[in-house]
């Protein structure tokens, strides 16, 4: 479980950043949920080949607790935003839509960076497409993010775009220091989808709450994408594991 560790101190890095712990909070929680999700996924078959049944089904109760805290946190979303905007007048709740905009510019960015690296480590050719497919819809998705921020009068935080850049630099070091980067490339690239998913879902309902029906289209549109990439993903697992392995000289 070192990937999670390590995975999770750059999640960290984001959430700390972030002023409305409640939301972020569920959001981070909801992407390590998948992170360890994937990571007992990958066990799994790693386990399988190795004919190691106890460890499979020991694998498989976990996955099976991750999955269903993984949906106990999505349907929080609406509980997290409440949390998070309780306090804030009207006027006030219009300035934390900029601020998630600007949070899920910043995710973009990051997404950016990790999938144009990606391919290279992929090790698999069905994977190496998938990461450079999702790649075109995050620039996409960083239009029309700042198409929203620029109809709102606000910008992307340069500070917060700074310090996911910062924690995408560290996980590619990671990546590229491990001798299994497939699999752990599939498992946090997975995870990743998730934090992007809760951030739009999070981001869509406060757009609600203004009544912004043009950034609550937005939402719909790359959460449409976001979570096709990561049942993508789900279903490359097979060959993550077996690109993991081969790796490392286990045919």
């Amino acid at each position: 479980m070192a990937l999670a560790f390590v995975g999770g101190a750059g999640f960290l890095l984001f959430a700390r950043a972030q002023p409305d712990t409640p939301g972020k909070l569920v959001a981070h929680a909801s992407s390590y949920e998948h992170l360890e999700l994937a990571a007992y996924e990958l066990l799994i078959r790693v386990a399988e080949r190795a004919g190691d049944r106890e460890t499979v089904e020991a694998a498989q109760r976990i996955r099976d607790e991750e999955q269903r805290m993984g949906e106990r946190l999505a349907a929080s979303f609406d509980l997290a935003v409440e949390a998070s905007l309780r306090e804030l007048e009207p006027d006030d709740v219009r300035e934390q839509l900029r601020k998630y905009l600007a949070d899920a510019h910043a995710i973009e960015a990051q997404a950016v960076q990790l999938l144009e690296q990606a391919p290279e480590s992929a090790g698999d050719p069905e994977l190496a497409a998938a990461y450079r497919k999702h790649l075109e819809e995050t620039r996409g998705h960083q239009r029309l993010v700042e198409q929203r921020l620029d109809a709102l009068g606000g910008d992307p935080s340069s500070v917060k775009d700074a310090a996911m850049r910062a924690g995408a630099l560290s996980w590619g070091t990671f990546f590229e220091t491990h001798p299994d980067t497939p699999g752990k490339l599939a498992a946090f690239a997975y995870a990743f989808e998730h934090l992007e998913i809760a951030a739009y879902e999070e981001l869509k309902r406060v757009a609600e709450r203004v009544e912004d029906t043009d950034t609550v289209r937005v939402a719909d549109e790359i959460l449409t994408q976001e979570r096709a990439a990561a049942a993508t993903l789900a279903s490359l697992f097979d060959r993550a594991a077996a690109a993991a392995l081969e790796a490392v000289g286990v045919s």
